[in-house]
């Protein structure tokens, strides 16, 4: 008999999203999905088609918000639940979220749960979601995250039980390795994702420009933002205009065949004070499509770029221009990374994935979890998960910052934190 799971995913809405439902499937996973009946994505576009699987829409509120989004009838999805007859609830929700509060309370408490998480920075929450989290983790059999920076977070934050870390995976019947190669007459950069100040375009095109005094190039830029019309203007007093080219938001096959011409894919994500860069699905589609990633050294792109990426400090525009200028040169170089992407491409396809998870929904279902006994004190938590998965991500400033914007910044938010964290230790000692 196969195993039957319920899986609940926010932008599972979009068809386009389902490379992991569409492998479990194939692994032989009775696949029941829950998606909002709306949900906004980049593209603008809203669809669920016809599925191998199941496909349940439900209504929600604040659509488009992750974190806050909340279904309208609590009896329809304890209804559900009870219909499905799950062996597994699969929550791609973070464990502070709303949706996954609401699906925690639907599933009967014997009933085998996991969960995702991607947060990667060590945030404090406010009432109600630490609340929610606190409950999340006591309740929760197996957690996936998909950077070991997020399962640090988690473990540091008292969760005990099994951590499977999953990295994001591409399709591979989409995403192909094209034909680059540095005999072309010209270099390819390429940026993709929102254009928005911390995703760096900026820097992207100072990187073209020092890239175009050694050999012709040209920077494709595939996504949308509020800092389209500032990179048109830098790029025309820069003198390059005429080498850059904004295709806006594109879809997965067009995506594909961008990163297919590409030489190099520059992710120059820098931290801001409450976010750092979680994951980069940019980094394997690029590398499953033949292309060098250049990076900066934020948050989990080194993790994910792995030894075939060139990755330099955050910030450093002119060592990341010069490190690429390089490479373009070097074709030994550009060959053993390039090869290398492909590499680890080959293990981050969703087939891949989907057969890691399935034995996580097994080891949930037969309870196999390793409950690890963590210390009640703060600090000696969050020293143990960065034994056993290394340090959280880094924010601008380097605070533990807080999840409500007025106390994201300055001297008072210093003053707090420190203040929270030394009455923690001293309520964790004084119990002991």
């Amino acid at each position: 008999m196969s195993l039957r799971v319920l899986r609940v995913y926010h932008a599972a809405r979009d068809s386009q999203q389902h490379g992991r439902e569409h492998a479990l499937a194939a692994a032989g996973v009775d696949l029941t999905l829950v998606v909002p009946s709306a949900w906004p994505n980049a593209a603008g576009d809203l669809f669920v088609t016809q599925e191998a699987f199941r496909v349940i829409e439900m209504p929600v509120q604040r659509a488009g918000d992750v974190n806050r989004h909340s279904y309208f009838d609590n009896g329809a999805m304890r209804q559900l639940v009870t219909e499905v007859r799950p062996d597994v609830v699969d929550i791609h929700e973070e464990p502070f979220s709303v949706a996954a509060r609401q699906w925690l309370n639907a599933s009967p408490k014997d009933l085998p749960v996991v969960m995702y998480t991607a947060q990667n920075v060590d945030k404090r929450l406010p009432p109600p979601f630490s609340r929610y989290e606190r409950a999340a983790h006591r309740r929760v059999a197996a957690f996936y995250p998909c950077s070991r920076q997020a399962a640090s977070v988690l473990r540091g934050k008292g969760f005990a039980g099994a951590i499977e870390v999953l990295p994001l995976a591409y399709d591979d019947t989409v995403f192909t390795c094209g034909a680059q190669s540095l005999d072309d007459d010209e270099v390819v950069l390429m940026l993709a994702g929102r254009l928005v100040p911390e995703k760096g375009i900026d820097d992207a095109i100072r990187t073209l420009v020092r890239v175009n005094a050694v050999r012709p190039a040209r920077l494709v830029v595939s996504g949308r933002g509020s800092e389209e019309t500032p990179a048109r203007r830098l790029a025309a007093s820069l003198g390059v205009v005429d080498r850059v080219e904004f295709r806006g938001w594109q879809s997965g096959r067009d995506l594909a065949i961008t990163y297919q011409a590409a030489h190099i894919v520059l992710v120059p994500s820098r931290p801001t004070a409450t976010w750092v860069e979680q994951f980069g699905r940019v980094i394997v589609e690029a590398q499953a499509s033949g292309a060098v990633v250049a990076s900066y050294a934020s948050g989990s792109i080194p993790e994910v770029g792995g030894e075939a990426a060139v990755v330099v400090p955050t910030g450093e525009a002119e060592q990341l221009a010069d490190a690429v200028a390089d490479l373009v040169l070097d074709r030994y170089e550009f060959a053993r990374r390039r090869d290398a992407g492909l590499r680890q491409a080959a293990t981050r396809t969703w087939p891949v994935v989907a057969k890691s998870q399935v034995a996580l929904y097994q080891a949930a279902l037969e309870d196999r979890r390793a409950h690890h006994t963590l210390s009640p004190s703060p600090s000696r938590r969050r020293a143990a998960a960065r034994a056993e998965f290394g340090p959280t991500a880094a924010t601008l400033g380097g605070l533990r910052p807080f999840a409500l914007p007025l106390l994201r910044r300055g001297a008072l938010a210093h003053l707090l934190a420190t203040a929270i964290d030394g009455m923690s230790e001293f309520a964790s000692r004084s119990s002991r």
